[in-house]
């Protein structure tokens, strides 16, 4: 009965009213659209994009709202189902103490949230490359390292040794991998952790260090799955593309002709067209494509069909309780599918195209680093899995981490990294030059710094790569390097654009952590200086006189 009972308990809802409550939500998610907005505006009113007309920017204005509305009701629905199934698992899963039940329900997990993840799916569409041998590589990674985060935690292992080890791996293949396939291999790490994945794994790793009774480290353990699913897939798909004949890779390029659209005339056959092929389905060179509704169908259903399947074998929630659950799943159903499909309709197209105009001319290459740190900054702002990050921030730390410190320092390390990803693309240095260089900075800090701020870091450059930047920065940093390069050498260039979003969180949450940690100790000591009286110090001994 007390499992139940604890399974069964509901998060707290806003004293606000139901109809508050969603003007809230609606009101964040259309403020964090509105920063991208307003740059695409500028450039659009300088004239700075080229062949980008009315039509096409009002259908990026649209896209825009339907983002904002699909934003809300993704970020109600995952605090209503994936966040609760997530805990529910985690703080029943250890329970049954049975070590083979856990790795093998873990693994299915880590598998099942990452085969069908929508980020997953837009960056492997972009690569054009063997699609089904990619995303079950990541998933594959990510199962398989979602277990040795959960084990960290069983058997309260040291995390910073564990990244040590595993990046160790991470280079060590880096040095015979195909320079081709590397950035990809990279980014594969970053795009994992989507909207899909994150609340899950993070209220999953919260549920587990809660039942684990880990003590004064029940905070720092509730931290590090998400850091740790990352690094996964780099490894598997390293591993991979050394059997895997990609030589043959050839990067396609096929702007939208929505943005080209001068008139309306224009504008209307190819956005019913595009229309149909993303939101339901569509027919390519290579077959059938599957649209946002079927796509986000694969993500969601097996997640609600195996959370049926653990509930009947060994929780057994109440009917409302699942019903509730069943209700949040498809809030969030709905809302990744007007959310993606305005992403590929609005969004990504208007990227490449401001990508591409900006890279054309050597003059606009300031601009292009400028636009892409704007990008950066304001992109975090619309991930909707940073959002769930930094409320499982606040409740893990009881306030004493803010979640809106923490937000702002993670925009401007993405702003830096994205900007840093233009510099490479057009001076074409090896992603390598900035990958080496940075982990062994990250790393290092990690010995430095309280672990709870490493585990923070680790999982925020996870969850800051999702959506927004494999569907708006990948795509403006591959239209940059096809204009500026003519298209060569675009898998070595433009890609690995994510996988620098994901480094600088690592730095600049740990920085912020020593900075922190050093002020308290100067506060302290300051503290102490006040209570010590004169001579306190001195020793003074006692004996007999004339001794």
């Amino acid at each position: 009965m007390g499992e139940r009972a604890n399974a069964d308990r509901a998060p707290k809802k806003s004293d606000l009213g139901i109809e508050l409550f969603w003007l809230r939500k609606l009101g964040e998610s259309f403020l964090s659209v509105v920063p991208i907005l307003i740059v695409v505006t500028v450039l659009y009113f300088t004239r700075i994009i080229k062949d980008f007309y009315l039509p096409g920017y009002v259908s990026f204005l649209v896209a825009a709202f339907f983002i904002g509305l699909g934003l809300a009701l993704f970020t109600v629905g995952a605090e209503q189902s994936m966040s609760r199934i997530g805990q529910v698992i985690g703080e029943t899963l250890f329970r049954k103490r049975k070590l083979w039940l856990i790795i093998v329900m873990t693994f299915l997990i880590g598998l099942l949230v990452t085969v069908a993840e929508p980020d997953l799916r837009v960056m492997a569409s972009q690569i054009g490359w063997n699609e089904i041998a990619l995303i079950a590589a990541v998933g594959i990674g990510v199962g398989l390292f979602v277990v040795f985060g959960v084990l960290r935690i069983l058997f309260n292992k040291n995390l910073n040794i564990m990244f040590v080890a595993f990046y160790g791996i991470v280079f060590a293949l880096a040095g015979v991998v195909n320079p081709k396939f590397l950035p990809i291999a990279f980014d594969s790490g970053g795009v994992t952790t989507g909207p899909v994945t994150v609340p899950f794994i993070l209220a999953f790793g919260a549920g587990l260090a809660a039942s684990r009774s880990a003590g004064g480290h029940s905070g720092e353990n509730a931290f590090g799955l998400t850091a740790l699913a990352s690094v996964g897939p780099i490894i598997c798909t390293m591993v991979m593309s050394l059997f895997a004949n990609i030589g043959g890779m050839e990067y396609v390029w096929s702007p939208s002709d929505l943005v080209r659209a001068a008139t309306w005339a224009d504008f209307w056959p190819s956005f019913k067209n595009a229309f149909v092929e993303t939101v339901w389905m569509g027919r390519s060179e290579d077959g059938l494509v599957l649209g946002q509704a079927i796509s986000v169908a694969i993500a969601i259903v097996p997640l609600a069909l195996f959370f049926i399947f653990y509930d009947l074998a060994f929780v057994r929630l109440s009917f409302k309780e699942i019903l509730r659950i069943l209700v949040g799943l498809f809030y969030a159903y709905l809302g990744l599918v007007v959310f993606m499909s305005a992403v590929d309709l609005g969004f990504l197209p208007v990227a490449q195209r401001v990508g591409h105009s900006l890279g054309g001319d050597g003059a606009l290459f300031p601009i292009a680093v400028l636009v892409g740190g704007l990008f950066g900054l304001f992109g975090v702002f619309a991930e909707p899995a940073v959002h769930v990050l930094v409320r499982q921030i606040a409740d893990v730390s009881e306030g004493t981490i803010k979640p809106f410190t923490v937000l702002v320092s993670m925009a401007l390390g993405i702003a830096i990294g994205v900007a840093l990803a233009i510099v490479r693309a057009h001076y074409r240095w090896p992603i390598l030059y900035f990958m080496v260089p940075g982990y062994l900075l990250a790393i290092g800090l990690s010995f430095v710094v309280p672990r709870i701020y490493t585990a923070i870091a680790f999982d925020s450059g996870g969850v800051a790569s999702g959506p927004m930047a494999s569907a708006f920065v990948m795509p403006f940093a591959i239209g940059f390097v096809v204009s500026a390069n003519g298209g060569e050498n675009v898998f070595s260039d433009a890609f690995g654009c994510v996988a620098m979003i994901a480094l600088m969180p690592l730095i600049v949450i740990q920085l912020m952590g020593l900075f922190a940690e050093t002020k308290r100790k100067i506060v302290y000591a300051r503290a102490r200086k006040k209570f010590v009286e004169p001579g306190e110090g001195e020793i003074v001994f006692f004996g007999e006189e004339g001794a």
